[in-house]
């Protein structure tokens, strides 16, 4: 063969779209080192190959051959998947990728994967297997008028799945439901409180039968049957009282009156008379009256000779046993009861005649306006209870402070100014003590209708010190 010369080497290299790097060897079957012009890649050419019709880069002959691999599977896919009555579009993305596609039989357009066609018995197409099993295909126009049909009136546009909620109102009963077009379709009703109420009166207990039961139990109805577990407004014959219960309650034994059946447990759960009557005795106390419970007042007798009424429960507790001879308070000896004052409130109280009280209280701000001395501790002890039961329930005066704004007690024993002043409040005690006949006499009495101009303080004296208006008060903080 004719050895070919530089000039007709390089141009068939050149002719193949290669740009020489290097002189020709001479050789027709080296490899000749050139940049591949399409690619840029820099190969090494064998003038045989291009004669034997190869290409003269392998980087593009490489995707060359993937390329013409990938268009033959794709032609294959094609082919299957028409098959299967889809019309594919655009490239094809992989087996496991989504694929944009027509259902030539029923024209659903879906995205598609191949392994997803490959492994369905019915070819991937939902809306075909929705028809297969009976399933409606919705249009808006169709939907719509089926839920006119159903005495349904859209408030807005089909929401574009059966399985969505639709907003609509319900045409016989007003009410705005939201139903899904799949359910009413299925024979489910449009109003679920339509439906709860049809469901009510159709499992109604007659109301003759349930009144029945309700006498039965001793009880009178006042209205007319509301519903097993609805409050049945009732007289109980035995007390007379009114009450409540349910209908379903007293078919399961309740009682149906709290009252008469609290007695009931009280009387099943109180303590025995004569037990009761130990423990007192153990603590020195001679009943004088039968027991109660152990929350009432006992009347007894001491072993100090004194009669007392404490409780059983305070007793079995070591607490209350005598009050003349457990507490501080002389209950049997003089005693004071007296009256202090803020711009918001007068307080009563008793003490020692020796004692700090008005002192504890005068320091945080409160003004003394009234004290009396009386025969016994008993004695103030009941004045002040009644002063408190006059505000309380005749001038309906509820306290003024509170245990946090009073850190040294006694918030309770107050009363607004406006409901009572100083005065009418002696006025009071005095009036009390004639008409039982208690000795008292007055110790301390001044500016009764003087309100003092500032409240008291909940902090100690020292910052109640800082100084005095023209009245005398405190300037307090």
């Amino acid at each position: 063969m004719r050895r070919r010369t530089a000039e007709e080497a390089e141009a068939i290299l050149r002719n193949a779209g290669a740009e020489p790097l290097e002189p020709y060897s001479g050789r027709f079957g080296a490899p000749w080192k050139a940049r591949h012009i399409a690619c840029g890649n820099v190969i090494e050419a064998r003038l045989a190959n291009l004669r034997e019709g190869r290409g003269v880069c392998r980087f593009c002959g490489g995707v060359n051959r993937g390329a013409a691999r990938r268009a033959r599977a794709e032609a294959r896919v094609r082919e299957e998947l028409a098959g299967h009555g889809w019309q594919m579009s655009g490239e094809y993305p992989g087996a496991d990728r989504p694929w944009k596609a027509l259902h030539t039989p029923c024209g659903t357009e879906a995205e598609i994967r191949l392994n997803s066609i490959r492994s369905a018995s019915d070819h991937g197409c939902a809306v075909c297997r929705a028809q297969a099993n009976g399933h409606r295909l919705w249009t808006a126009e169709t939907a719509w008028q089926f839920m006119l049909d159903a005495g349904l009136t859209p408030l807005e546009p089909y929401p574009g799945s059966s399985s969505r909620n639709w907003r609509a109102r319900h045409d016989q009963c007003g009410r705005e439901v939201s139903p899904r077009l799949g359910n009413i379709a299925q024979g489910q009703g449009p109003c679920r409180d339509c439906g709860q109420e049809a469901a009510h009166k159709k499992f109604m207990l007659d109301e003759d039968i349930a009144r029945a039961l309700m006498i039965q139990a001793g009880l009178e109805p006042l209205v007319a049957f509301p519903g097993v577990d609805h409050p049945w407004p009732s007289v109980h014959v035995e007390c007379g009282r009114e009450t409540s219960p349910s209908y379903t309650n007293i078919k399961r034994g309740q009682g149906g009156c709290n009252h008469c059946g609290s007695r009931v447990l009280a009387d099943i759960f109180r303590m025995p008379g004569e037990q009761a009557r130990v423990i007192m005795l153990e603590h020195g106390l001679e009943p004088l009256v039968p027991y109660v419970n152990s929350r009432t007042p006992w009347l007894s007798a001491h072993s100090c000779g004194r009669m007392v009424s404490p409780t059983l429960g305070n007793v079995s507790q070591g607490r209350g046993v005598c009050r003349y001879c457990n507490s501080s308070f002389p209950f049997d000896g003089p005693a004071i009861i007296y009256c202090v004052a803020d711009a918001n409130a007068v307080k009563v109280g008793i003490a020692k005649p020796t004692g700090s009280r008005i002192a504890a209280h005068t320091s945080r701000g409160w003004r003394l306006r009234w004290k009396l001395m009386v025969k016994t501790g008993d004695a103030a002890y009941a004045i002040e209870q009644q002063i408190i039961s006059w505000w309380r329930q005749e001038l309906e005066a509820a306290a003024v402070y509170t245990l946090a704004q009073m850190p040294q007690s006694g918030g309770s024993e107050t009363a607004s100014w406006d409901a009572a002043t100083a005065e009418e409040t002696l006025s009071y005690a005095r009036a009390y003590a004639r008409e039982f006949d208690l000795e008292i006499a007055d110790v301390h009495v001044e500016d009764l209708a003087i309100r003092p101009s500032r409240p008291a303080s909940a902090s100690g004296p020292g910052r109640n010190r800082r100084g005095r208006n023209a009245t005398g008060d405190p300037t307090l903080f």
